[in-house]
């Protein structure tokens, strides 16, 4: 199994450098996320259809079909957009943080609601593990001293003074976008291959975001395109590479498992924005990394709660 999985964990390395760059883009270069999601999201679709049309020596026939995709593509943009903004706002570790679990509970009760699938003991308490990591790690981002959990049990929950930023309510929004994005990405899994799902959805995406950016600051995006296009195509390599891994995951292990390894990336962004301080390169961190992580590991806690019915109901492969 660890032969078949090592590819979603590099995709999860991906996502994480991925979340990462854009931070260091956003604040260091002052490049807007609407930019850089409009245009490396477009780039990306461009080049991963140009990839199979190669691949299959064949026309793919999905332009004259594109408004089937234009449902998933919203909802994708603005998943994307609000992941890249939030990033800019509370940093890459509290994005990746936040999001990760609210995505997997937002998909479980979407499910719920729309499809009337059931959810068992076993999901619940997966989702209130989660739940709490969630909460904790919006603590983190607050003055609490050394005994922080404790603190927590002991103290009255007005004095942490627990508030919630717009970064990350559009971590929120981001991670709830995703989970909408994706049943209607399953629907058209019944006439598409996931690689032509995925161009096509990245494409239209990023035109989506382009038009907005265009409507809403043509000058700068103008002056963002003549200034940073090398940076868009560079970048646009992260989200095409991180696409292929997770399709081919899928393939090899199944989409449960493939969900559950890629939520690792939850804690290794933040411990790579760890490591890269300590070598002396400036990271948004938590102001408590102690609760960040007691946050992050819940959080994964509670995912792997979520999906083991899915793979340990039946024998793996």
């Amino acid at each position: 199994m660890i032969r078949k999985s090592w590819i979603v964990f590099l995709f999860a390395i991906i996502l994480s450098f991925e979340s990462i760059l854009i931070e260091y883009l956003t604040l260091l270069l002052g490049i807007s996320p609407l930019s850089i999601s409009a245009f490396s999201i477009a780039i990306s679709g461009i080049l991963l259809l140009t990839i199979l049309n190669f691949v299959k020596k064949r026309k793919i026939p999905l332009l004259h079909s594109f408004k089937d995709f234009i449902p998933a593509s919203l909802f994708l943009s603005a998943g994307i957009f609000t992941w890249y903004d939030a990033v800019s706002r509370v940093g890459a570790s509290k994005e990746s943080l936040l999001a990760g679990p609210i995505e997997i509970i937002a998909v479980l009760l979407l499910a719920r609601i729309f499809l009337r699938e059931k959810l068992n003991k076993k999901q619940f308490s997966g989702i209130a593990i989660a739940l709490v990591g969630f909460v904790i790690v919006i603590l983190s981002d607050h003055n609490i001293d050394n005994n922080g959990i404790i603190n927590i049990v002991l103290i009255e929950f007005e004095s942490l003074n627990f508030s919630i930023s717009f970064g990350d309510v559009e971590a929120i929004i981001s991670a709830i976008s995703f989970a909408l994005a994706v049943f209607f990405l399953a629907k058209l899994s019944s006439r598409y291959s996931p690689l032509e799902i995925s161009g096509m959805c990245l494409l239209l995406s990023g035109f989506i975001l382009i038009i907005v950016m265009f409507i809403f600051t043509p000058d700068m995006s103008i002056n963002m395109i003549t200034s940073y296009w090398y940076i868009f195509i560079i970048f646009s390599l992260l989200p095409l590479m991180g696409t292929i891994l997770y399709v081919e995951g899928i393939k090899r292990i199944g989409a449960s498992l493939t969900s559950t390894i890629a939520s690792s990336r939850i804690l290794l962004t933040l411990i790579l924005q760890i490591l890269l301080t300590q070598i002396g390169i400036k990271n948004t961190l938590p102001d408590n990394i102690f609760l960040a992580l007691i946050g992050g590991i819940l959080g994964i806690t509670g995912i792997i709660i979520i999906h083991t019915h899915f793979y340990f109901s039946k024998p793996i492969k």
